[in-house]
């Protein structure tokens, strides 16, 4: 298969570019020279030759915006669509499939938007957005065309994360922009290769496509989270005048945000290998549910897999029963077998501050020393649960049953794969 890559040389490009000669489709560039009106017959000689053209050309956004360099930014993407179309559609043999990026920016800041529910924004890159994917949609009707409203786009290896990297390391600070709770819509760069590979595979995935985490966060969120990956300790709020002061109104690609869901990518059944930027930068997850009816968590809990700990090393046939008593206070009785003998182990619980922490309880089975016990997944009916602590070693699938049926037992699976737990590590507890 032959591709075929406007702004190839670009930091996107260059990535899509190796991943796609890694699957062995050959990668032809289209360069800038190529869209010049002199060397428009070479550029219709080489897209005729394609299967697949993918439009990335566009200068970078993150940079001030006067009135010049704002027509760099239409030029750069509205003016070079139009004539990669042009050129498309002057050929007999044209491509099958066009890809051609957007960007969220399309979007209002104000709401919540998906491919089949959309509202366009009124600044400056809203616009630029519309009149870019327009330009696309002169196409020949012969000719499937994708339209990739990109969120921003993350790599441990340059582009916007090194850029802000680079900051918190300096600073040794971890920066929030503005309010720090704008929405903040972003793809690793992983997951944008595989989804352009993904609608290349899938022929009737057309039009508007949200190349966007499913994950919802917003820019203080998304701080925190790199002030954690790289062990800084404090966060500092930088005033959106001060990024007015030096983008001017480029600057509201950061301080505004679009909440966009990727929907169609997910309704044609596309998976993420980061769905969470916690998996991305590798931290673990520890949000626990937002609500825990007590009384319907207590009773019996078999035990389905755990990660090893020295507390319940080689046993089997291990539950745990809980116990709210009428003055609120709650037991526990952990029992299982070690080599063939039955142990037990008493203990008792407080219950969760609804407010502040609804899915932790703390949990001592020595004197007075509690230990935080996180509940992270449990199902409406309370018959499944994933719990853990604050600690990486500890992680426990439990069931009301010995035995899981085998859906559930891998979504729970993948949960925990989300949440940055390496699930490679679990023990299947023997219940029979």
């Amino acid at each position: 298969m032959k591709i075929a890559i406007s702004g190839a040389s670009g930091y996107i490009g260059r990535h899509l570019s190796s991943f796609f000669e890694g699957k062995g489709y050959e990668v032809v560039s289209l360069d800038r020279r190529l869209f010049k009106e002199e060397h428009f017959s070479e550029l219709c000689c080489r897209v005729e030759q394609c299967d697949v053209v993918v439009n990335l050309a566009g200068a970078p956004i993150n940079k001030r915006w006067n009135n010049a360099y704002k027509q760099e930014l239409y030029s750069s993407r509205v003016g070079v669509t139009r004539q990669l179309v042009r050129a498309i559609n002057a050929n007999e043999m044209m491509p099958r499939l066009l890809i051609s990026i957007s960007a969220v920016g399309y979007y209002s800041p104000v709401g919540e938007y998906d491919e089949y529910n959309a509202e366009q924004g009124d600044n400056f890159l809203a616009k630029l957005c519309g009149d870019w994917e327009e330009a696309a949609r002169t196409c020949s009707s012969g000719v499937r065309l994708v339209i990739a409203r990109l969120g921003i786009v993350l790599s441990t290896d340059g582009g916007a994360l090194e850029q802000m990297l680079r900051i918190q390391r300096f600073s040794r600070m971890g920066i929030v922009i503005g309010s720090g709770r704008q929405s903040f819509s972003w793809i690793s760069m992983a997951d944008l290769c595989r989804s352009f590979d993904f609608v290349i595979q899938e022929p009737h995935l057309q039009g508007v496509v949200n190349m966007v985490s499913p994950q919802q966060i917003t820019q203080r969120h998304f701080a925190s989270v790199l002030a954690k990956a790289y062990d800084i300790r404090w966060t500092l709020s930088l005033p959106s005048s001060f990024f007015r002061l030096l983008l001017g109104k480029g600057a509201s690609f950061l301080t505004e945000g679009q909440t966009v869901r990727p929907t169609k990518l997910s309704g044609f059944g596309f998976t993420y290998v980061y769905s969470t930027i916690e998996k991305m930068m590798h931290i673990i997850d520890y949000q626990t549910i937002h609500n825990l009816d007590v009384p319907r968590y207590m009773g019996q809990w078999y035990e389905i897999a755990r990660f090893e700990n020295r507390f319940e090393k080689g046993m089997t046939h291990v539950m745990a029963t809980y116990t709210l008593h009428p003055n609120g206070r709650i037991s526990v009785l952990n029992e299982g077998l070690q080599a063939g003998v039955l142990k037990k182990a008493w203990g008792k619980a407080k219950q969760p501050d609804p407010e502040n922490n609804p899915g932790k309880l703390k949990v001592a089975f020595f004197w007075r020393f509690f230990a935080d016990y996180y509940i992270f997944e449990l199902d409406e009916n309370y018959q499944y649960a994933v719990v853990g602590s604050r600690s990486e070693k500890y992680l426990w699938i439990l069931s009301r049953s010995k035995n899981l049926p085998d859906t559930i037992r891998e979504e729970l699976l993948c949960k925990i794969g989300e949440m940055g737990f390496d699930s490679s590590k679990l023990l299947f507890t023997v219940q029979d």
